[in-house]
């Protein structure tokens, strides 16, 4: 009987995603918290460094999470770097391999800074920290009705992710160049492509405003 039961409550959750992700597990919440600290890096490079430092200083660290990632699946502990990468991807079936997700995050804001203007970056960088951030955080929690093209992804998330990325954009860019970066951007986010959300979505937002305001 417990058998059935449990059969039942697997094809109920397979048959309907949203509710298989209705709240958000600590991991998570600190998972988009890291993501979300991403929107200081526009404000590191116009108080602190420059662009290119910032880069680089991001490529460097990126380097070392790799090199202490493979060394986290081959047994070896390192510290700080393979703690976070516990408590964050706990939840995720992806723990026990080589967590690749902040390795794209990481390359996308260091493309982002190295290939487009200034305000360009700064813009397309908040559209992905902040809009796929709070995209994820409003979609787990408040999410119920998926968006057709992709099941993934909810409709209520989406909107609060468009939101907060088009005002934290407005910091930036004037508000008819926020909406065009949001725009792309969230298209970008809500796409079910191969490539990985975290350097499609800054790249598209900074693409869309190269492209459609070139003034």
């Amino acid at each position: 009987m417990n058998v059935v039961r449990k059969f039942s409550e697997d094809l109920i959750l397979a048959n309907c995603p949203l509710r298989a992700h209705s709240n958000l597990s600590n991991n998570e919440i600190l998972r988009e918290a890291i993501h979300i600290s991403g929107f200081a890096v526009p404000f590191v490079c116009i108080y602190l460094f420059n662009s290119r430092l910032v880069s680089l200083s991001l490529l460097l660290v990126t380097i070392f999470y790799a090199v202490s990632e493979f060394a986290r699946t081959k047994g070896v502990n390192v510290p700080v770097f393979s703690k976070i990468t516990r408590k964050a991807a706990a939840s995720n079936p992806e723990i026990n391999h080589f967590v690749t997700a902040p390795m794209f995050f990481a390359m996308g804001i260091i493309l982002t800074l190295l290939i487009f203007p200034p305000s360009t970056a700064y813009a397309s960088i908040t559209v992905l920290t902040l809009g796929d951030g709070f995209a994820t955080i409003f979609g787990r929690k408040f999410g119920k009705k998926a968006i057709l093209f992709n099941r993934g992804k909810t409709l209520e998330g989406s909107i609060f992710g468009f939101v907060f990325a088009f005002l934290g954009a407005t910091l930036f860019v004037n508000p008819t160049k926020a909406l065009i970066a949001t725009t792309a951007g969230m298209l970008a986010e809500c796409l079910p492509t191969p490539i990985d959300d975290n350097l499609i979505i800054p790249l598209a937002s900074g693409l869309a405003l190269t492209l459609f305001t070139p003034f």
